[in-house]
This record gives structure tokens, sequence and C-alpha cells, in this order.
């Protein structure tokens, strides 16, 4: 009876689609979702968490606070969850698509095999260009990683949408290439889009 139990509370937890690492042996899960048909509020700590987990134990590796707008769509929360392994299973990329932005976080694997948030680089270190004047921007500017290529390199692309009254010569597009380790990101190349 408890075995039984134990397989059904097992199979609802709501597993984040496309999660699976590429050695297979990591997911993501929910701790929190939602019915598509509700819109519940979430406070203090049952605020969701996006899980980091061992397929075969169900061993959380790392907990992520839920980082995008829990009520942005009727959806369940995984739908907005993406994730991007890099080839080697050891680092990742969590993605957040709502409805008009998306926002990411970086975590690598350190020696004991504890997954860390490495920090984005700051524009200018990534662009060459010194931060735009936010008032010569549109809001509909987006950053987002695109996945990582085949040198295990992030690629995260940097999308801002003049005004008229821009005046920089800063392109405001660009993909850059980031090295990631458990230390932090540097740089690998950019270029304009």
């Amino acid at each position: 009876m408890l075995l039984a139990f134990t397989a059904i509370a097992v199979a609802e937890i709501p597993e984040v689609p496309k999660s699976l690492s590429p050695d297979g042996k990591i997911n993501a899960v929910m701790d929190v979702d939602r019915d598509p048909k509700i819109s519940p509020e979430w406070i203090g700590d049952s605020y969701p968490k996006i899980e980091l987990t061992e397929k075969e134990t169900g061993r959380v590796l790392v907990s992520i606070e839920y980082f995008g707008a829990a009520g942005d769509d009727a959806r369940p929360l995984r739908e907005h969850v993406c994730l991007s392994w890099r080839p080697d299973s050891k680092a990742f990329a969590v993605t957040i698509e709502d409805r008009f932005y998306s926002s990411s976080k970086v975590f690598a694997l350190t020696t004991d095999s504890k997954f860390v948030e490495v920090s984005f680089p700051d524009y200018k270190t990534m662009t060459g260009y010194p931060d735009p004047d936010s008032d010569q921007l549109r809001p509909r500017g987006r950053s987002t990683v695109e996945g990582w290529d085949s040198e295990g390199r992030l690629v995260y692309s940097i999308f801002m949408s003049p005004l008229p009254s821009y005046s920089g010569d800063d392109p405001l597009e660009h993909k850059v290439l980031l090295q990631v380790s458990p230390e932090g990101m540097v740089t690998a190349k950019k270029t304009k889009e």
C-alpha cells in the first residue's frame, strides 16, 4: 500500500518540459505549480521553486526561487521555464519566458558537486559599449540565453530598441559567447548581430 502511494506521489511532481541533462542524470521539477484553471497567490515559504534533481533518486541538487511573474498568465509555471544545458552537463541556464519579458540565471557545477549561481558580466564587459541611456530606449529590449555552442560557451543575445532620439554608436544588438565556470563568466567572443 505504501509503495503504491509513493509511486502516485512521485508521478504527480510537475516536471519542467525538456529539462533532462545531456548525461540523462538530472532533470528539473517545480515544487509547487498551478492548475491552469485557477490563479493562486503564493505567499511566504509557499512561493514556487524550480528544483534540479537527480533523476534516479529525486535528491534536490539546487533549489531556485521562481524569478518570473507567477501571475503572468494562466499556464502552469513549468511551461514558462526553459533549461539549456552545456553539453558536458556541468552548467545550465534557466530562462523564464513571460509574456513581455524573459530573464535568465546561470549555474555551474563546483568540484564538490554543488551547483552555484554565476553572475553575468556587466554590459560594457560583454559588448565593449557603455550602458545606453534608458531615456533613449523603448521598453521592448530583450536579453536572452540562446543555448550553448559546440565548444561549451554560453550564447547570450542582447537586443535593445532605440527611440528616434537615440544618438549613440552602439548598435544595441549583440551576440556574446561566454565561458562559464563556478568562479564566474568571461567574455570569449562578442559580435554585432
